[in-house]
Parts: C-alpha cells; structure tokens; sequence
C-alpha cells in the first residue's frame, strides 16, 4: 500500500501541464480582403491606385489610348467622389471630439483641431460641385471652388506633417510616473498616443504634392501626378488594410 501511495504522489508529480488552449486561426486573405474592400477607405484607396496606374499609361501609350485613358481617369475620379461624399459627417464628428477631448498639450490640440477643420472644409467645398462633375447642371464658379477647396486640402497635410515632425522629436510628450494605476496609464496612453511612424512623413510629402499642382503653386506634369498617387497609395496601404480587420 506504502508503495501504491508513493507511485501515485509521483504520478501527480510528473504529470505533464495541461495543454494550452486552442489559438483561434488567423482569417484567411479573402477574408480580410472582404473586409477591407468592404469599406469606404479600402475602395477609394483602391480606385486611388487604378486612377494612378490610368494616368501614367496615358503619357506611355498611343493617342487613341491615351484618350481612353483620361475618360478612365475622369471616371475613376468621379467614382471616387461618390465614395467620399458622407465623409463630411466623419470630419464633423472628428472636429468635434477633438474639442471634447484632452490633449497632451494645447500646440497638439490645435494641429489636430486645424487638420480636421480644413479636412471639413475642403470635403463641404468639393461636394458643391458634384452636380458640375455629373453634368447635371453647370458652375461658373466651379474652378474656384475646387481651388479653394485644394488650398484647405493642403493646410491640413501641412497640420499633419508638423503635427508628426513634433511628435517624432517628443516635444509634447510629459514622462510619465513610474508607480500608477491602470486608469492611470489608460489616460496617459490616450493623452500620449504612440508617435506616427516616420513613413507617414513620407506619404504626406507625396500627397503634399497634389492640391499645390492643382492650385498652380507648383509645375508637375500629369505623369509625375501618377506617379506620386501610387506610390503615396502603396505607402498608405498597410495602415488602411490592418485598421479595416
């Protein structure tokens, strides 16, 4: 009896640890591409990259195809404001969280405050001339609008891109405590949210790029456009496949 009880005490003690749980399988491509096509963001970047690749075949092909190529581009453009109509809400919605919400500090507030703002702004005037761009009825004062609207696009990538410059050098980031409570270190993450990495700088150099040639304040010719729209779309495209899982 002595030795059953010895051979069972070490039985139990050498029993081997319960297996750990089954890990839940990662969702396949198709999956993820469903939802990331199935967003307004993941289907504008999209046509985004189409619209990029039809413009620099337009400057690469015959006149005939060239032709076809600016009629694609139009299109995919037109599709593309379609997309982002209701995004106007999202900027509203943004603007005014913004404003609820606590800050760093007051120089990080107002640049994302300056970004969504002139965000409202340029989508509120492009949405003006929709009817223009589906030649329903004609604008005399569509090019203007549309300048305008460029302007405030270029305002809120040059918030963006000091907004990200100042994050980087950790200029508005306060050290934290190093006893506190998890509501704490909660708070502090929001107030303190991870700097930007430095290919967002990147992406927004590119973009920068689009509303200066549309407003004239700089001279790029239509294949260099392309050529930037796709490479700023293959930059960005990570960030917007991994937010829509």
């Amino acid at each position: 009896m002595a030795k059953s009880k010895s051979k069972t005490k070490s039985q139990r003690r050498t029993s081997p640890p319960p297996p750990p749980p089954p890990q839940q399988p990662l969702p396949s491509l198709l999956r993820q591409a469903c939802k990331f096509f199935g967003t307004t963001a993941g289907l504008d970047l999209t046509l985004r990259l189409f619209q990029g690749l039809v413009i620099i075949s337009a400057k690469a092909a015959d006149e005939v195809v060239a032709t076809r190529s600016f009629i694609a581009s139009a299109q995919l453009d037109l599709a593309r404001r379609y997309l982002r109509f209701f995004v106007l809400l999202d900027c509203i919605h943004n603007v005014l969280d913004t404003i609820a919400k606590e800050h760093a500090s007051l120089a990080y507030k107002t640049l994302d405050l300056v970004e969504w703002s002139c965000l409202l702004m340029y989508f509120a005037l492009e949405n003006l001339t929709m009817l223009h761009d589906m030649k329903i009825h004609v604008l005399p004062w569509y090019r203007p609008v549309l300048v305008e609207a460029n302007k405030f696009w270029l305002y809120a990538i040059l918030a963006s891109i000091a907004r990200t410059v100042i994050r980087r050098a950790g200029l508005l980031f306060s050290r934290s405590p190093a006893r506190s409570s998890k509501r704490e270190q909660q708070q502090q993450q929001q107030q303190h949210p991870p700097p930007p990495p430095l290919r967002r700088l990147v992406i927004d150099a590119l973009d920068l790029c689009l509303p200066a040639s549309f407003i004239g304040w700089v001279a790029i010719d239509d294949v260099t456009i392309g050529c930037i729209m796709t490479l700023s779309t293959l930059l960005v495209w990570r960030d917007v496949w991994a937010k829509a899982q």
